[in-house]
């Protein structure tokens, strides 16, 4: 019995003497990799251990650090084809971001036009992000480059897209063969978010006709000539900021579960309309928070709450400083007695109304 507990006893000592030791192997690779050869340490054959050990140190590994390791020889590509969940944000934009979104901390890379921050690492304590800056000439170049990274990284890891952000700004019209790669090598993903000012509305059209997107979308796009647009009614989330197009009839046709709307010209009957449809269990059976901009906050109580029994309760203040509390919020309840908070909000645009039906959401 005693010989077989200090074999054991004597393997793990050894395993982990080795751990440590790679784990300092691989802080001088990453520190002698930003030396000046005059300065440089012998190397250390790290190549030639144990293959499960070097395996277990690289798992340790933060994504940039692990993407620049497999880039050092062929061999380090051969060893760093892990399959270590990420999920990614990929960006648009004319300094396009792919972003490493699971863990306490974000890793960023970012594109830049300042060459003299190529290659710089820069954490900002106070957001927990750790940044990568890549130079690229311009933009075109930057976003061609953000698709061969992503690629490659994919190549390397279990890299799923968790959301799209596509800054129509920037791209002049260019965006098509972006769009239909982007559908190409990612079929669907949860959540895409689409901004940009005097857009053409066929750009947008194309953009939400070509793309799968399965949860959540936010359109904060001020298109040319505005009309109602095709939105898949099995998302959970919608959010439309130059809403100036949208009418009680269309709100009335979603399914979505989160409804925030900005921009519109909805008069307080529709609100009422809209809370007694509710109410009444007639549509939106499934509602967690229905968000309007008010177009006229005097006359809301006496219209927007019309025939519409309510108590009065505490004010719901939001996190952050985008939504102000304006008074104690109407607590409502529809027909099957779920009850809901109705709260009036001064925003950066003007008043707003929140439906709350699920008090959880105040804190997302």
């Amino acid at each position: 019995m005693l010989w077989p507990l200090l074999c054991r006893t004597f393997i793990i000592i050894v395993i982990f003497r080795r751990i440590f030791w790679l784990l300092g192997v691989i802080y001088d690779f990453l520190i002698l990799r930003k030396t000046p050869p005059e300065v440089k340490k012998p190397r250390f054959p790290f190549l030639k251990l144990h293959y499960v050990a070097i395996r277990e140190v690289l798992k340790a590994l933060d994504p940039l650090d692990h993407v620049n390791f497999s880039k050092a020889s062929k061999s380090c590509r051969r060893l760093s084809t892990i399959r270590k969940p990420y999920t990614v944000k990929l960006t648009f934009a004319n300094r396009p971001l792919i972003t490493f979104c699971n863990g306490p901390i974000e890793y960023v890379v970012k594109w830049t036009v300042f060459r003299e921050k190529d290659g710089n690492r820069v954490f900002w304590k106070q957001y927990s992000v750790d940044n990568l800056y890549k130079y690229s000439e311009n933009s075109l170049d930057a976003v061609n480059e953000l698709k061969e990274y992503h690629l490659y990284v994919k190549s390397l890891m279990s890299v799923e897209i968790d959301t799209v952000e596509w800054q129509m700004s920037y791209f002049n019209g260019l965006c098509r063969k972006d769009v239909d790669w982007l559908r190409a090598n990612a079929p669907e993903f949860p959540a895409l978010s689409v901004l940009g000012t005097n857009q053409r509305q066929e750009d947008l059209e194309y953009i939400l006709d070509n793309l799968k997107f399965t949860k959540s979308l936010k359109i904060n796009v001020n298109v040319i000539e505005p009309r109602p647009l095709r939105i898949p009614d099995t998302l959970e989330e919608l959010r439309i900021s130059y809403g100036s197009w949208i009418t009680l009839d269309y709100i009335m046709s979603l399914k979505m579960r989160r409804l925030a709307f900005r921009g519109t010209y909805l008069t307080n009957q529709d609100i009422n309309v809209f809370f007694k449809s509710w109410l009444e269990m007639k549509s939106h059976h499934d509602l967690e928070r229905f968000e309007t901009n008010l177009t006229n906050r005097e006359d809301f109580i006496a219209i927007g709450l019309r025939d519409i029994p309510y108590r009065m309760g505490s004010m719901r203040h939001l996190p952050g400083w985008s939504y102000i509390s304006v008074q104690g919020s109407f607590e409502v309840t529809r027909n099957d007695g779920l009850t809901a908070s109705v709260c009036t909000y001064l925003c950066v645009s003007g008043f707003t109304v929140i439906m709350y039906t699920r008090l959880s959401d105040l804190n997302q």
